[in-house]
């Protein structure tokens, strides 16, 4: 098989049943309607809390992924009607990830905690922590400040924390520097990461956050969640929650649709009130509606590196321009 077939390959179906932490169904949905919300306020649309909270705050960051940067809206707060010490953070992506990632920069920096220390120190993705430490233009505090004002005005008993794609990756820097540097516990469910550091990083980060204590929800067949190509040497971190799903009867990949992450909530609205929280069926593609989603029991066994089979069919396609 071709590199460019490798990457265009129907999925097939896997016998063998996934293993899955079981996930609180009202939580999870809670927090993937708190990731939607802080891409409508980022793209200056009408935004609806998570059912039975308010929203109570705001941040930004500098937006160092692409050429040119800008502050830009980042991110809400917010606090449970019913308990005003448990508040969501939630951490928005672009509105392009997968073109926005073209740019992002995963040679390895230091992570260095508000307070405090930890050892292994950190190496995470320079393109991630410039958005989470840097500041550019007008601004007066880094992401990192407002994020630790905003939690020295909303005292938190409970704290959860989430964020979809670059989202993600931000929520899991600021859940290790809340560990380190609060301490405080928080929980972090997050959505179609990609890997945000090294050897060291995972290290770290399990040292101070429990595998149950940081899920990461994605789809099987998505590629973000392999970036960055395996030659960085990167890890993943926490536990995993597996689902699986693609454009029905599409050679082409559909990579938007694979990623996105109302598809993906679709997907867990009907698998986590389930026993397993799993569900097999069909749903229109919220990217492109003229197309139908099919939503598998998800393969089990190791993540495919979706990234590093795209870098090979970019160096097939090249190589074969060049004998052209």
């Amino acid at each position: 098989m071709s590199p460019s077939n490798a990457m265009a390959q129907q999925p097939t179906a896997d016998a063998q049943p996934v293993s899955n932490p079981t996930l609180d169904a009202t939580l999870t949905l809670a927090l993937a309607a708190a990731s939607k919300a802080a891409y409508d306020y980022y793209q200056g649309v009408p935004y609806q809390a998570p059912a039975g909270y308010t929203q109570v705050g705001a941040w930004t960051g500098w937006d160092a992924i692409l050429f040119t940067g800008s502050e830009e809206k980042y991110g809400l707060v917010f606090q449970s009607d019913s308990d005003p010490g448990t508040c969501i953070f939630a951490f928005r992506g672009t509105d392009s990830d997968l073109d926005a990632y073209e740019d992002v920069h995963f040679i390895p920096t230091d992570f260095v905690p508000t307070s405090g220390s930890i050892s292994p120190t950190p190496r995470v993705s320079s393109g991630f922590y410039g958005i989470y430490d840097g500041t550019g233009g007008g601004m007066t505090q880094s992401m990192r400040q407002q994020l630790f004002a905003l939690l020295r005005q909303f005292p938190t008993t409970q704290l959860y924390v989430t964020g979809h794609s670059l989202g993600a990756a931000l929520s899991q820097l600021f859940s290790l520097d809340v560990a380190i540097s609060q301490p405080t516990t928080a929980l972090n469910i997050n959505f179609s990461s990609p890997m945000v550091g090294t050897d060291d990083w995972a290290t770290a980060y399990a040292s101070k956050i429990a595998d149950s204590d940081s899920v990461r929800v994605y789809n099987y067949w998505d590629y973000v969640p392999s970036l960055p190509p395996s030659a960085f040497d990167y890890n993943a971190v926490g536990s995993g929650f597996r689902t699986a799903f693609y454009v029905d009867r599409e050679w082409f990949p559909h990579l938007l649709s694979r990623h996105s992450l109302m598809n993906l909530s679709t997907v867990l609205t009907n698998a986590l009130p389930a026993t397993p929280q799993q569900w097999a069926g069909t749903f229109p593609d919220y990217v492109d509606a003229s197309l139908t989603m099919i939503s598998t029991d998800p393969p089990a066994g190791a993540d495919v590196r979706w990234a590093d089979q795209a870098q090979a069919q970019m160096a097939f396609e090249n190589s074969a321009a060049a004998r052209g």
